[in-house]
């Protein structure tokens, strides 16, 4: 009974998956679009080869949100797509709004928001991955959440940290933020929508040799530390998860390569950004 219910459950689940896929594949007329209410956010993100086709299914959600962002932008590094060949869906909805913006050197994970910061410094840009499903209101709090807390980095989910001895160690005891939580103590992934107002991070995270060696697989952590060296305010919105893309989750992703350096990276920022531990311990 136990395997025919699992069984049963994972068929309800792919079922589920589907049918988000095919609507989001639907042809929609283009006044659905422009329904939203306007936005000075600039949405940045970026992919890499073994994601790019199925990117376009969180692009779309990104594209059919209640309030539209003034600019939709995909960072692609130009070694990683020497030919600068995109799937079909990508090339459909660059039609519709996407644009497409090619960068060299390579920055990895830091193309979602350091190249937008170059380009747009005095723009609220909202960092994304591409591997989820976004609500359509996402963009909306984001803007309620800023508007609450101006000047403040605007999260949409994050963690606590707790540090509890004189080693820094990443994830150790650390709780879930909540709906209003605020201060230095929040980290809060980009990659789940994260609103950074203009001139919210400190000069040096811009310095890409510094993060892509100190922080080859935590883009989280180095813009966390450029933010609280900067002494920017932090809020998180404690959004419940974003669904991910199923097919986006069968590929490497930088969670599970960060699992056992996620803590030696930590270190390392806070010392590279000579960042106070004493703000943070607790």
């Amino acid at each position: 009974m136990g395997d025919a219910l699992t069984r049963a459950v994972r068929l309800a689940d792919q079922l589920v998956e589907a049918l988000r896929v095919f609507w989001l594949w639907l042809p929609v007329p283009l006044s659905f679009f422009r329904g939203g209410q306007p936005s000075p956010l600039i949405v940045s993100m970026t992919s890499y080869p073994a994601r790019i086709e199925k990117a376009w299914i969180s692009i779309e959600t990104l594209l059919r949100q209640s309030m539209a962002p003034s600019r939709l932008i995909l960072f692609l590094a130009v070694e990683d797509f020497p030919d600068q060949k995109l799937p079909r869906m990508i090339c459909r909805q660059q039609k519709r709004g996407l644009e497409v913006m090619w960068t060299s050197p390579d920055g990895r994970s830091f193309d979602k928001l350091l190249p937008a910061i170059k380009l747009f410094p005095d723009s609220p840009i909202v960092t994304v991955d591409d591997d989820k499903y976004f609500p359509r209101n996402l963009l909306a709090q984001l803007v309620e959440g800023s508007a609450q807390a101006p000047g403040a980095i605007v999260g949409a989910r994050g963690w606590i940290i707790h540090l509890r001895a004189s080693v820094p160690t990443y994830g150790d005891n650390w709780t879930r933020a909540k709906h209003g939580d605020t201060g230095p103590k929040l980290l809060m992934p980009g990659g789940n929508g994260c609103l950074y107002p203009p001139h919210s991070l400190h000069r040096a995270a811009h310095a890409l040799d510094d993060a892509l060696r100190i922080c080859p697989t935590a883009d989280d952590i180095w813009f966390w530390a450029a933010a609280t060296k900067n002494e920017s305010p932090m809020l998180c919105l404690g959004m419940p998860p974003h669904r991910p893309v199923d097919a986006q989750a069968k590929t490497e992703s930088l969670a599970a390569k960060n699992k056992d350096a996620n803590s030696e990276q930590f270190r390392a920022a806070i010392q590279h950004f000579a960042i106070d531990t004493d703000r943070i311990i607790g």
